[in-house]
């Protein structure tokens, strides 16, 4: 088994550095953002391979369990950032190119210090471009903030319990709602008691496994 490294997943250790220095840098993550906002969003598959060749975006294999019917499908996905070494994908709905998400300056210390620069240097620099964003779902513990650009949706997330990490996902802002719609249609018609919760507190969610091609 090899050595693990923090550096493969955006935080650098350093004996010497009490914060590790940010891999992607937030500037470059931000640059890409505005890309993803910019323009025309892909309306067929054909659409989407030339947006993500233009962008230095690569497909990998969907992860989804076959047997499983829902109508939203995930895909690995390289970036051209910090060399493709960061946990990516992208979704479709319905058939239909739905978006992207990033998993950032990920660490398995709780309430990571460069975790947190990350998300906090992210939050402050697409404020200064698209102004101060909203956080529709008021968790008090997973800070959050998203903002709607030319009929897409941003949202980033910093999730600081067991592990750190910083999620950033870049949708259609119409088929995100939709998705969502029915995912919580779908839970609320597969109860485990037929109680307000959507799930079984004793089912833990399974975890994907990107495959890249």
């Amino acid at each position: 088994m090899g050595i693990f490294s923090f550096e493969r997943y955006g935080v650098v250790m350093n004996a010497q550095e009490p914060i590790g220095a940010l891999n992607p840098e937030p500037a470059a993550v931000v640059g890409l953002i505005e890309k993803l906002v910019t323009g025309m969003w892909p309306r067929s598959d054909f659409d989407r391979k030339g947006w993500f060749e233009r962008l230095g975006l690569v497909s990998g294999a969907c992860w989804d369990d076959p047997q499983e019917a829902s109508a939203v499908a995930h895909y690995s996905l390289r970036t051209p950032l910090a060399g493709g070494e960061i946990a990516s994908s992208w979704t479709s709905y319905g058939g239909r190119f739905l978006g992207i998400s990033m998993q950032l300056y990920s660490s398995l210390e709780t309430d990571n210090p460069s975790t947190k620069e990350g998300y906090e240097d992210i939050h402050a620099r697409l404020a200064g471009i698209y102004g101060e964003g909203t956080n529709p779902w008021h968790d008090p513990v997973v800070q959050a903030c998203v903002w709607h650009v030319n009929g897409r949706r941003i949202v980033i997330r910093f999730f600081n319990l067991q592990h750190s990490g910083v999620m950033v996902s870049i949708d259609d802002a119409g088929l995100a709602t939709a998705s969502e719609v029915e995912a919580r249609h779908r839970s609320a018609s597969t109860h485990w008691n037929n109680s307000a919760e959507g799930a079984s507190p004793f089912e833990l969610p399974r975890l994907g496994t990107v495959k890249l091609q």
